[in-house]
């Protein structure tokens, strides 16, 4: 029998769920949760028996199809090539430092369109080479493609192998938000940060992975503060990571301090437990031992549980540039990736 209740210091903007058979759920009740994670944010699936790739593929997509912007990015700047990647690697006018991102990118299992471009986040390797995203250390807080005006919405993990001594924290906005005086949320509401990749911000044993300069394909990308969820939440897009500036930075660091306190650190409790959060106005951060840990990350928009295309942005010119960027992302995306 499923069982539902609320994750601790996040003011109801989280719930573990516990007893779900994936065999027996139906389309319409795993569609029913899907609908309450929206509103909730975070969700935790603990026991989730679900063990492979092509498995948790099938489940979240029923929620929502995968996008990499990254992988639209890429392969945006070569349209001649139509989404080969061999093509793009033989090119002699292809540069070869972005030919080694595409590289890697594959060898952590992204272009695999037909199971939703799910990467390893793991240490292992394969011949000398990472075979995962960030293979060891604590990741400090951020939220994926944070500094990209149209970041991906979703992000769900799924673990696989020796996840039980690590943590994956989550920092919810929106109750700082809905708590602070009409004055200052009027101040947030016209706030404006400026976003750039930097080195070492997120990974403490500063290893970033090149593919992770995705974070923020273009320098000082300018993004609003306050956006709203696929639900309609209101909260802030303010990613450490990548926040270099604000037109008032004094305020900025008032905000960092309030909304810290609305965090949760899940230790995982077992190797197959599913977690999935939002990513508009929730980041996320990893703690504790990531040796020999594997886990599966897909990153999806809302398809099946929103009506219409997200829009996260509340004034212009965010809202069109948001709605120009997605529309071709998605033209993008519609090319087979032939990655073999």
């Amino acid at each position: 029998m499923t069982r539902i209740t609320d994750i601790p210091n996040l003011e109801g903007y989280g719930v573990f769920v516990d007893g779900i058979d994936f065999k027996q759920l139906t389309k319409g009740e795993w569609k029913e949760l899907g609908k309450l994670y929206m509103k909730k944010l975070v969700m935790i699936i603990r026991k989730s028996g679900l063990k492979n790739k092509k498995v948790f593929h099938k489940v979240l997509s029923k929620w929502g199809e995968h996008r990499q912007n990254y992988a639209a990015i890429t392969f945006g700047k070569f349209p001649w090539a139509k989404g080969n990647i061999h093509e793009i690697l033989a090119s002699p006018d292809v540069p070869d430092d972005e030919k080694e991102y595409i590289k890697e990118y594959k060898r952590i299992g992204g272009l695999t369109r037909e199971d939703g471009n799910i990467l390893r986040v793991t240490g292992k390797k394969i011949n000398g080479y990472r075979t995962g995203l960030f293979d060891h250390g604590e990741l400090l807080w951020h939220s994926n493609e944070c500094g990209d005006l149209a970041f991906t919405p979703g992000v769900a993990l799924l673990g696989q192998e020796g996840m039980t001594k690590s943590a994956t924290g989550v920092m919810v906005t929106a109750p700082y938000y809905n708590s602070i005086s009409d004055s200052m949320r009027s101040e947030l509401d016209e706030m404006v940060l400026i976003h750039n990749f930097v080195d070492g911000k997120i990974n403490v044993n500063g290893e970033n992975n090149i593919v992770y300069k995705n974070m923020c394909p273009e320098p000082n990308t300018e993004i609003p503060l306050v956006i709203q969820s696929p639900a309609g939440i209101k909260g802030l897009h303010y990613s450490f990571n990548t926040v270099t500036g604000s037109n008032n930075d004094r305020l900025l660091a008032e905000v960092k301090k309030g909304i810290e306190k609305y965090t949760y650190d899940y230790w995982w409790e077992n190797d197959d437990d599913l977690m999935i959060f939002d990513n508009s106005i929730t980041q996320h951060r990893r703690l504790g031992d990531t040796t020999d840990r594997l886990c599966l990350r897909y990153q999806f928009d809302y398809t099946y549980l929103h009506d219409g295309m997200y829009q996260p942005y509340l004034q212009e010119p965010y809202i069109t540039r948001y709605t120009d960027r997605v529309t071709n992302f998605y033209k993008l995306l519609q090319h087979e990736l032939c990655t073999k």
